[in-house]
């Protein structure tokens, strides 16, 4: 196996580092330990992003008749929270892993 270059890490730098080399003709080979985007896409910034959003959300509902809106009991669902969480993350993963293999990486 023979390659110009080698990205240790598949996250925010690393996948764009290695489309990029790939698209002026290198060939690369990416090492990753578990899922492409890296920790901040799979476990970190992405997933906490999407956390604070359904938080943003049920503060929104929970303050709604000030704003003129009734709504019934505002109540948080975690499981449901965690699950929105995940499918971002991984929707996101399955994103990068598209463009791996559109530019043959994968």
């Amino acid at each position: 196996m023979n390659f110009d270059l080698i990205v240790i890490g598949s996250g925010p730098g690393g996948y764009v580092a290695a489309i990029r080399a790939s698209q002026l003709g290198l060939k690369v080979a990416v090492v990753e330990k578990e899922n492409l985007g890296g920790i901040c896409l799979n476990w970190g910034c992405i997933p906490t992003k999407a956390l604070l959003k359904s938080a943003q959300v049920f503060e929104y509902a929970s303050h709604a008749a000030e704003y003129g809106v009734s709504t019934s009991e505002v109540k948080p669902d975690f499981e449901k929270m965690i699950a929105r969480s995940r499918g971002v993350a991984d929707t996101m993963s399955k994103g990068i892993q598209f463009l791996f293999k559109k530019i043959i990486l994968l």
